[in-house]
């Protein structure tokens, strides 16, 4: 798993007036508690705190420098400000690399599905992130499902996604991850090509007795 290090500073005024004043600053006002340790409040810079979350996804393991001084940690909780995108406040937790946590993992769709589009099907995520229990060291950004086999009789389910040493998934091992379902254009096609079938009707089969 990848690990970023990020400077924070300390001493940050608190309450909403000094929240905003950061935040039109390209601050972002954060706290980091775990451990037992009292809360710290921190500022961190806004771009540079986007960078690591894009480069890693939610469960990146953020090494804060803190006055010199270096604090694993992850983030527990982020705020955001739905009309305008942004991140408003951060919780951070502190958290050794041996230690287990539950998080949920994003589940990304990888490859083509040269099998599935042979069958006339298209390919249905059904599972967006998988909820593991895992040492905090061996947590991936993502899972990465390869669809390239995936079929109309064959799809992917929690049990077949290669879950790194340690890990434990927390949701059933037969849940559906990625199916392939039957295109609309490939049932229109069908019907139509059983409506156009020829059907031998009763003069025909009257034609064949006398045949006969």
């Amino acid at each position: 798993m990848e690990q970023f290090k990020l400077a924070a500073e300390t001493g940050r005024a608190t309450g909403s007036a000094s929240s905003r004043r950061l935040r039109a600053d390209n601050k972002i006002p954060a706290v980091m508690y775990g451990h037992g340790s009292d809360p710290v409040t921190l500022t961190l810079d806004r771009l540079r705190f986007r960078a690591a979350l894009n480069a890693a996804g939610p469960n990146a393991i953020i090494t804060l420098e803190v006055d010199g001084r270096d604090y694993l940690t992850i983030v527990k909780d982020m705020q955001r400000d739905t009309i305008a995108n942004r991140v408003t406040h951060i919780d951070f937790l502190l958290i050794s690399l041996d230690e287990r946590l539950v998080v949920d993992v994003p589940v990304h769709i990888v490859g083509e599905a040269v099998v599935a589009g042979r069958e006339g099907a298209v390919v249905q995520q059904q599972l967006m992130s998988l909820t593991v229990e895992s040492p905090a060291g061996v947590i991936p950004p993502t899972f990465e499902v390869d669809v390239s086999e995936l079929s109309l009789d064959n799809p992917i389910r929690v049990s077949d996604l290669a879950l790194p040493e340690g890990m434990e998934s927390q949701v059933e091992t037969d849940t559906l991850v990625v199916i392939a379902q039957r295109s609309r254009a490939a049932v229109a096609a069908e019907q139509a090509d059983e409506e156009e079938a020829p059907e031998l009707d009763g003069e025909d089969d009257d034609a064949l007795d006398d045949a006969d």
